[in-house]
């Protein structure tokens, strides 16, 4: 958070804002390697998806909009070429990382649903698949709170732990040849669909207001 908080004092106030008036400062280029040419083309992914799980975290670079202007006005076209090109690279790699995790995601419905049918006729098949996705639950919940926690949602992250426990000790459970409580069970029933935008787990008839949510 502080870096970030302090990426934006730059943005506005620029790099140099707490150096004496005595202070000899070096003016920057849009070429130096520190200055991010991403922000100098259009916009910098890292200024994207914040407090989502396609958080990139603060750009390592800097983001000066003084230099951004003098990169407009007069850097040359071969220059401007040379950005562009490494902009739109980087952003082909972003959507090709989006598709292959939808992509990801779809196998591993598809698996389920096969894996659901066959353990119909067979309670330890249900019971290994129940083990199975309570422990993809549980990885997910426990580095859901680490990002959290990061980023001081402290409260949020142990409401996040806590369940994870839960599920570690329904898991055992199951281990014991013992069922599930009814309300694990039915999460765990639940029909899940792969967003074609990002690649996330929805709810099939999730309230709309929650798509919406997560549209936005």
């Amino acid at each position: 958070m502080a870096s970030m908080a302090a990426q934006l004092l730059d943005e506005l106030m620029g790099r140099n804002r707490n150096a004496l008036p005595t202070d000899r400062t070096k003016e920057l280029s849009y070429n130096d390697v520190e200055v991010c040419r991403y922000y100098m083309v259009r916009f910098c992914p890292h200024d994207l998806f914040h407090n989502t799980k396609a958080d990139l975290g603060p750009c390592p670079n800097l983001h000066d909009e003084a230099v951004r202007q003098k990169y407009l006005n007069e850097a040359p076209s071969y220059t401007k070429t040379k950005f562009e090109d490494e902009f739109l690279k980087y952003c082909r790699s972003m959507l090709n990382e989006v598709e292959r995790k939808i992509q990801k995601g779809e196998q591993r419905l598809a698996q389920s649903q096969l894996a659901k049918q066959e353990a119909g006729a067979n309670p330890k098949s249900k019971a290994e698949e129940q083990i199975s996705l309570l422990t993809d639950k549980i990885s997910h919940l426990v580095k859901e709170a680490e990002r959290l926690g990061f980023e001081g949602n402290i409260e949020q992250a142990q409401g996040l732990l806590k369940l994870s426990d839960q599920f570690k000790s329904e898991r055992e459970a199951l281990k014991k040849g013992e069922g599930l409580s009814f309300a694990t069970e039915l999460m765990l029933e639940k029909q899940m669909e792969v967003c074609k935008v990002c690649g996330a787990f929805l709810i099939v008839g999730d309230a709309p207001a929650r798509l919406d949510d997560h549209m936005q």
